[in-house]
C-alpha cells in the first residue's frame, strides 16, 4: 500500500509548519520514488520561478537550466544522504538509506520560497536588505530541517547531528590544509 495525496500534502505540510511533528513520526511510510518525485519538483519550481521572476522564462536557456536543475539537484540530494548513511555509522552502527533519502528530500522544501525571497531582493536597497536577511534565515531554517532529518533517522543527538551537517566542511578544510602541507614541505625537501 502507497503513499496517499492527502499524505502528501500533509507531510509537506508538517515539515513547513511543524518539522518535529514530522521527523518524528514513526508510523510514517518511507517511499524513495516519492522523495525522488519532491526532490524533482522542487528543482523544477525553483528554477521555473526563478526564471518567472527574472524575465527569462520565454528563453530557449529556460530548458537548459531545467536539466542541469534536475539532474544535479537528484545528484546531489543522492550523494548528500549517502555521505550521511556512511558517515553515520561513526556514531551508530545502524543505518536506513531508505529513510535518509525521504527525510533528506522532504528537508529542503522550504527552498521554494528563495524565488519569491529573489524577488524581494531585487526591489531596492531597503529590499535587499530584507531579502538577503530572508534568504538567510530561509538556509538556516533548511539546515534545522536536515538536522532534523538525520537525528530522526539515526536516533542521535542534535550535537552530532550539527556535527554531521558540517563535516564535509571540516573534512574539505583540513584535506586542503593537510595537501598544501605535505606540498610544502615536499618542495622544501627539495629545494636544499
Amino acid at each position: 500500500m502507497g503513499i496517499t495525496t492527502e499524505q502528501i500534502f500533509e507531510n509537506i505540510y508538517n515539515v513547513i509548519f511543524s518539522p518535529k511533528t514530522f521527523f518524528e513520526n514513526e508510523d510514517i511510510s518511507v517511499s524513495v520514488r516519492l522523495a525522488a518525485g519532491i526532490v524533482v519538483f522542487i528543482a523544477i519550481f525553483t528554477t521555473v520561478m526563478t526564471a518567472v521572476f527574472d524575465g527569462s522564462i520565454l528563453s530557449f536557456s529556460i530548458w537548459y537550466k531545467l536539466i542541469i536543475s534536475v539532474v544535479t539537484t537528484l545528484f546531489l540530494w543522492f550523494f548528500t544522504a549517502l555521505f550521511f548513511e556512511y558517515a553515520a555509522k561513526i556514531f551508530s552502527k545502524s543505518g536506513n538509506l531508505s529513510k535518509i533519502l525521504f527525510y533528506t528530500a522532504f528537508a529542503p522544501i522550504p527552498y521554494i520560497f528563495f524565488a519569491p525571497l529573489n524577488l524581494i531582493k531585487n526591489s531596492g536597497d531597503a529590499g535587499y536588505l530584507i531579502g538577503s536577511i530572508s534568504q538567510f534565515i530561509l538556509y538556516l531554517w533548511i539546515i534545522a530541517l536536515y538536522i532534523y532529518s538525520i537525528k530522526a533517522v539515526y536516533k542521535i543527538s542534535y550535537a552530532r547531528s550539527f556535527m554531521l551537517i558540517f563535516l564535509p566542511i571540516i573534512s574539505v578544510f583540513f584535506s586542503i590544509y593537510w595537501s598544501v602541507c605535505f606540498l610544502s614541505k615536499i618542495g622544501y625537501i627539495f629545494s636544499i
